[in-house]
């Protein structure tokens, strides 16, 4: 319901790209090729977005990412509680915790 936005965000050599409420789209060939990032923030709801399986499988075909932190899940009892159905090959899958910061 609506378009999907995302952001790339370069800093300190690395880009992070925080994908928003998004779905695998044939964009994201694009969007790997001109900006290789090296991390995403990937929304894994499952209910409004894709859930983690879903998004593992399109962050692979398109992506080579060396970390995926899971977004857009566990707050209410609607979306997934877990990210353990995320499984990129060759990333490592950092979940957050409230008020932690993250190394990238």
């Amino acid at each position: 319901m609506g378009q999907e936005c995302g952001f790339m965000i370069e800093a300190e050599g690395k880009t992070l790209y925080a994908m928003g409420d998004t779905d695998i789209m044939a964009d994201w060939e694009w969007m790997a090729e001109l900006h290789k990032p090296d991390c995403a923030i990937a929304p894994i709801g499952g209910h409004f977005t894709m859930d983690g399986a879903r998004a593992a499988w399109g962050i692979s075909k398109y992506f080579n990412l060396s970390s995926v932190i899971p977004g857009h899940y566990k707050t209410f009892p609607l979306l997934a509680q877990s990210a353990a159905d995320m499984d990129v090959p060759g990333a490592q899958i950092i979940e957050p915790e409230v008020m932690a910061a993250i190394d990238l």
